[in-house]
């Protein structure tokens, strides 16, 4: 909460402050027009966000969404570099105008790079030891696909590639599968009939922002399972699914979907305390509980590390254990970075990631 009311109020201080500064740079004459233009960028694309416009299956809405994006990490970037760069205005001997020229380009350099980054994906290895496995597992961990408006049929069919290519025995799809009605359609979502691997999803919170009740019906449809807090046995593995909730009743979650939580759902899954446990969920949240459940390994996404600066920067005070492989007692936690991109269509710090499990009996 706190670091959303600092958001809001540095983006209405970048509404006054970046005209003012440039023309004190003598980059910009018109300060009025610069305010009027960064205030549509801010206003409009937070209108596009909060009022969750951007699920709609619009082509426009799309497209203005993805530029509305780019242009506020860009003014984002140019703010900090214009505070930063403000006490040297006490050199007199020092040129004023190419201050601004700088923060300008490097602005545009950053956002350019992040856009570019964020069209390809990592992949990533994790052997993990699982005591009372009998046999090698592999598992692909794909959260926060998010198709929709950035993410469409080339970019799955690249994912679906190494899918093949790595020949696993299951693959999750750990919430955030799709992100806007835009993405809805059977045609898209017949690309999953060719994974010959077992296929189980659970959702996450972006699932509950759209057409929910049709973009579920498309994932089963295709042939994967949904697991709604309720377990499977598979490969010689209890694979427990939860559907996307918050810890408990006090921990802040800013994506309230429903009043589930991981400390009331977790203890009424049947499940055998003999067998090895993997559990999915979409957040790295109520890991207290996931321990004192015994299960041996936590599967989460949801973070994205932050995506790009300042997410990556300011992250680890909302989760603690943002992406990769922590040990609590005897469970192991590996979070994802994401196999896709939320908001701003950028990766900064950060990569898609798609992880390849390998979970090996424990000596």
């Amino acid at each position: 909460m706190i670091l959303t009311i600092i958001a809001w109020v540095l983006m209405f201080l970048s509404i006054w402050y970046v005209p003012y500064r440039l023309k004190q740079l003598a980059v910009v004459r018109k300060v009025w027009l610069w305010r009027v233009m960064i205030a549509l960028i801010f206003g409009g694309y937070m209108l596009l966000l909060h009022k969750g416009i951007y699920t709609d299956d619009n082509a426009f809405t799309a497209v203005l969404y993805n530029i509305l994006g780019l242009l506020f990490v860009f003014v984002t970037y140019l703010f900090f570099f214009l505070v930063l760069t403000h006490p040297l205005q006490l050199l007199k001997q020092l040129s004023k105008r190419p201050i601004g020229i700088m923060g300008i380009s490097l602005s545009v350099i950053l956002a350019a790079w992040g856009f570019v980054n964020a069209q390809s994906f990592i992949t990533t290895f994790h052997d993990l030891p699982i005591k009372g496995l009998d046999r090698k597992v592999k598992i692909i961990h794909l959260p926060d696909i998010h198709l929709g408006t950035q993410r469409g049929e080339s970019y799955l069919k690249e994912i679906l590639r190494v899918i093949e290519s790595e020949k696993p025995d299951i693959v999750l799809y750990n919430g955030d599968l799709v992100d806007s009605d835009i993405a809805l359609k059977p045609e898209l979502f017949a690309l999953f009939r060719t994974v010959e691997a077992e296929q189980y999803f659970t959702t996450g919170n972006h699932e509950f922002y759209m057409d929910t009740e049709k973009a579920l019906r498309l994932i089963e449809s295709a042939g994967i399972k949904i697991l709604l807090n309720e377990a499977v046995d598979t490969h010689g593995i209890q694979l427990i699914g939860l559907e996307y909730m918050n810890a408990d009743r006090e921990t802040y979650d800013a994506h309230i979907v429903n009043d589930l939580t991981i400390e009331e759902e977790l203890p009424k899954i049947t499940r055998d305390s003999n067998k090895p446990t993997v559990l999915v969920h979409h957040s790295p949240v109520g890991i207290k509980y996931v321990v004192e459940s015994g299960a041996d390994l936590m599967l989460s996404g949801h973070t994205h590390a932050g995506q790009f600066f300042p997410g990556t920067s300011v992250i680890r005070y909302r989760f603690p254990m943002y992406k990769g492989r922590h040990q609590i007692k005897g469970t192991t936690l590996l979070v994802s970075q994401g196999a896709g991109t939320f908001g701003p269509w950028m990766r900064l710090g950060t990569s898609n990631e798609v992880q390849v499990i390998n979970l090996i009996p424990a000596s």
